[in-house]
């Protein structure tokens, strides 16, 4: 693998890291340790260890200096023994704090952007100096998609969550805003915000995405009152229709993703354990 491919593989193995966190905002039953561990040894220590990551935050200085923070206060707030919004508990499993959602959607997604427009810097370089292999722009091509299907998914359900928390508590207050409503109203125009800039930086464009996009905020429009419903139908039916859409972008670019991913990853790592046994065998100067 061309070396500039290498670097590009780990940006985007790294970003993968900081998409799946999104994870964390979606109810389930129970969530996977092994998975967290993953995760957390990635997020953690790939800054850290002798990776392409590392080595472009060390080339870039003080402009690498602040990302270099970010990334490091990424990992103390969402993969440390310190978080309080993922936890393993005393029997191993893993507590998650939804009340916090809203607090990795603000972390995730312009720490995503960041990474993805070093990303395409490199790619430019590596088109520009013909060293752009196809499989690794198609590999850039199927994650740009599958994160923001994923980013999608994820503010889709906090969304409606939050829209329906909103509805109960004015129901209980008789139209009257709260205190609690006014708290509630400031984290849907932050996901609202979380979801212009999801859409601000795509740059897929089929019509499976788009479909999904528009759908979304038309949605967006019809809880804040800039857009009826559709003739005969009520928010549980939008809601489900919307849901259908981005399930069917989801399963799509995950499979695509996946098919992209697996093998390049696997290459990127077979590379980085030569390079470290080679260096193990070097012998020391006296």
């Amino acid at each position: 693998m061309e070396t500039i491919s290498r670097v590009i593989v780990s940006l985007i193995y790294y970003n993968s890291l900081v998409r799946d966190t999104l994870e964390y905002t979606i109810p389930k039953d129970s969530y996977e340790v092994n998975f967290y561990d993953y995760k957390r040894n990635g997020i953690v220590n790939e800054p850290k260890l002798n990776t392409p990551l590392k080595v472009f935050l060390d080339q870039n200085g003080e402009k690498a200096e602040d990302l270099k923070k970010k990334l490091e206060q990424f990992g103390e707030d969402f993969y440390s023994d310190n978080s309080t919004v993922v936890k393993k508990a005393a029997d191993g499993t893993l507590r998650v704090d939804h009340a916090q959602n809203v607090k990795i959607f603000e972390n995730v997604i312009p720490l995503h952007e960041e990474l993805n427009s070093i990303i395409n810097l490199h790619i430019n370089f590596a088109r520009q100096n013909n060293q752009l292999e196809d499989r690794v722009e198609k590999l850039a091509q199927a994650d740009e998609r599958f994160y923001r299907a994923v980013a999608m998914l994820a503010l889709q359900g906090e969304l409606v969550r939050q829209f329906e928390e909103f509805n109960k508590v004015m129901r209980e207050s008789q139209g009257q805003p709260t205190p609690q409503s006014n708290f509630i109203q400031n984290d849907l125009n932050t996901l609202v915000k979380g979801l212009n800039t999801v859409r601000a930086n795509a740059t897929c464009k089929d019509n499976l995405y788009t479909t999904a996009l528009d759908a979304l905020f038309a949605e967006v429009e019809m809880m804040n009152g800039r857009r009826d419903l559709p003739a005969g139908k009520n928010f549980s039916d939008v809601f489900n229709d919307v849901n259908v859409k981005i399930a069917d972008l989801v399963k799509d670019s995950e499979a695509n993703w996946r098919e992209n991913y697996t093998p390049l990853l696997q290459e990127l790592v077979a590379d980085t354990q030569k390079a470290q046994q080679a260096q193990q065998e070097t012998p020391k100067a006296e």
